[in-house]
């Protein structure tokens, strides 16, 4: 988008240059040097529409910290009987769509029965937030009644019910952003 902004203001450039250095001396030549002058004229006037429209559209750019703010934060926990890739989205203090993706200790496939998530911030004397997650179509989980209340280093608990006798519980941690 930047090199085409440049463009068109080196292409207006060139054509004011043009104007000056070559057709508006020709104007004394007769009527051919005038309708040279009017075409580039309105081909500077079509250029500066173009290059105002292209500036008009970084208003619609949100600003670097935006993007940041809304990132999401990945987190990968791998034990001998299950692995998850847990993604928090946005990476920040307030509602969060948790997303998981299970798989065996061999990278095999796995559909746990039942998934829970618990997150805990005891430094800062919150409870464990504890929340169902549920299947979605494409074989993942998600928690999306989440609310992650105060940002800073939270403790993350995925226990996954295998099998009716065996349970897998993952442990990791993940950074929350104000």
């Amino acid at each position: 988008m930047f090199l085409a902004k440049m463009a068109a203001v080196v292409c207006l450039l060139a054509l004011a240059g043009l104007n000056r250095q070559r057709l508006t001396p020709a104007l004394a030549t007769g009527p051919a040097g005038s309708r040279n002058l009017l075409r580039s004229i309105a081909g500077e006037i079509g250029l500066a529409v173009v290059i105002l429209g292209l500036v008009a559209t970084w208003r619609f750019t949100p600003p670097p910290r935006a993007l940041a703010a809304a990132a999401p934060v990945s987190l990968h926990i791998h034990t001998a009987p299950a692995m998850v890739e847990l993604t928090l989205s946005p990476a920040r203090a307030g509602p969060v769509l948790a997303s998981m993706t299970f798989m065996t200790g061999d990278f095999g496939p796995l559909d746990p029965k039942e998934v829970t998530l618990v997150l805990t911030n005891s430094a800062a004397g919150i409870e464990p937030i504890e929340r169902q997650a549920k299947r979605t179509g494409d074989g993942t989980w998600q928690v999306d009644n989440l609310v992650i209340p105060m940002p800073g280093r939270w403790r993350v608990r995925v226990d996954a019910l295998i099998t009716d006798f065996q349970k897998a519980t993952l442990d990791g941690d993940v950074d929350i952003r104000p």
